[in-house]
């Protein structure tokens, strides 16, 4: 039945499995357009974005990311409104596209983890530089 030293991984339950886990698996962002009234752009986050829709957006000119962004929005004109009417800046794009990784599941237990090593290096400096000075004296 099933072969030694290998695991099998079924994708429809994988997929439940980090639905549950996941934090979240859309982001909306919401700007005003020329009138004052909100509109809103709703994108997948970076765990979701269908490989399928990345390889077509590598492959065609421009930027791979705007071009990923473009085809998961929706409604899927939200994105070039984003852009046009909202005035989105190449840094508020890479802010975008690092609060949807952070946002996705397994990307903030990284993140998380990264920041309190990050939090932890000092704090061990500390006493082990005090606990080797009463140790020389």
């Amino acid at each position: 039945m099933s072969k030694p030293n290998r695991k099998v991984i079924r994708l429809q339950q994988m997929r439940a499995q980090q639905t549950q886990a996941a934090g979240l698996k859309y982001v909306d962002i919401v700007f005003d357009n020329e009138n004052g009234t909100e509109e809103t752009c709703t994108l997948l986050t970076q765990d979701y974005w269908p490989i399928e829709i990345v390889e077509e957006a590598q492959k065609a000119d421009g930027d791979a990311n705007i071009n990923v962004l473009r085809q998961i929005a929706s409604p899927p004109e939200s994105f070039d409104r984003l852009v046009k009417v909202a005035k989105l800046t190449i840094g508020e794009l890479k802010a975008l596209i690092e609060e949807m990784d952070g946002e996705a599941g397994t990307d903030a237990g990284e993140g998380s983890g990264s920041s309190s090593s990050s939090e932890s290096t000092p704090e061990p400096s500390a006493p082990t530089s005090s606990g080797t000075t009463p140790a020389a004296a």
